[in-house]
């Protein structure tokens, strides 16, 4: 099936770049745009023949869309869509709240549309090659693995008070371990499921926001082996790295730095740099998307691989609200 009609369903950062991207590389596709949040986006440049309500994009005849509204609302959305047999990228996380989700899959399944969950650092090609080398087990027998993830939230979308963005308030579904979800989708990807959490959440006031800014887990992986996770969005110096430290040497997959470094035991570390320009991420997972929902491929990350991240998030709550260590299933 050939895509005629997108829907862009919110205009906040990451909705206009997919926006950009879109128009970019499938210039022939009809965009409608469905605002989320009741700004005066014409006003903002928008042509207002552009602009549809979620109901209208469906009469209107789209056949795919792209959900990039606050997580609180993703499932209500998404599952009018997938209803009416709109294939549906929904950005992470797919909702603020696990129990939500399940409807969405029901829906979904039931009309055979395609879901896929926007974990844009899956299509990061060095990513990419750390997930080989982990699967080849270069490292030999895993000790422990250290993932970390460090940011500073006022400076990630300027021009905005982060004060008054998604990430900062609790009722659109902010907070770290939301925003950061990426490295529990990553830590699935590269490791297999975990069989428990135990996790610690924090906010210092240092922000001035009502979120956790702040978030330490230990999951068991495989085999007991302990996954140590840091999450902040506080941090003024960025980092993010996971590290795999084994019997036969040490993996490093750095983000930042656009490199995966391996170095064995008695011998010389060696390095790998992949030229990364990040918008690449995003233009991949659009042509995956197209691909999926036009040949029929399989989505690199469904809407369950979603629901199992949140699931994540949603456990490590609870082991912070109880103290105690909670079993996942």
């Amino acid at each position: 099936m050939k895509i005629n009609q997108v829907a862009i369903v919110g205009l906040g950062n990451i909705g206009r770049r997919h926006l950009r991207i879109l128009k970019d590389i499938r210039p022939d596709i009809e965009i409608r745009l469905v605002p989320s949040r009741g700004k005066n986006f014409v006003a903002e440049g928008f042509d207002p023949g552009s602009m549809f309500s979620i109901e209208e994009a469906v009469r209107a005849g789209v056949q795919a869309a792209i959900i990039a509204s606050p997580a609180v609302s993703h499932v209500e959305q998404a599952r009018i869509l997938a209803r009416a047999g709109v294939h549906l990228l929904v950005e992470k996380p797919v909702s603020d709240r696990v129990e939500n989700v399940g409807a969405l899959l029901t829906d979904v399944a039931s009309a055979g549309v395609v879901g896929l969950v926007g974990y844009v650092l899956r299509y990061d090609p060095a990513a990419r090659r750390f997930s080989e080398m982990v699967g080849q087990g270069v490292a030999g027998e895993r000790l422990n693995i250290r993932v970390e993830c460090r940011s500073y939230l006022p400076t990630w979308r300027p021009g905005l008070d982060y004060r008054e963005s998604v990430s900062a308030l609790r009722e659109l579904g902010g907070g770290v371990l939301l925003e950061l979800s990426h490295e529990l989708d990553y830590i699935r990807w590269f490791f297999g499921e975990s069989s428990s959490v135990r996790a610690h959440l924090y906010n210092s006031g240092f922000l001035g926001v009502d979120v956790e800014e702040c978030a330490d887990l230990i999951l068991t992986g495989e085999k007991g082996v302990p996954v140590s996770l840091h999450l902040d969005f506080s941090s003024q110096h960025a980092a993010r790295f996971v590290t795999v430290y084994g019997t036969q040497g040490t993996l490093t997959w750095d983000a930042i730095g656009k490199q995966v470094r391996w170095r064995p035991v008695g011998g010389e570390e060696e390095v790998e740099m992949f030229d990364l320009d990040r918008e690449l991420m995003y233009r991949n997972q659009l042509r995956h998307f197209v691909d999926c929902v036009e040949n029929g491929a399989t989505p690199v990350v469904p809407l369950e691989d979603g629901a199992a991240t949140l699931g994540l998030v949603d456990a490590a709550r609870r082991s912070h609200e109880s103290g105690q260590r909670v079993d996942l299933p």
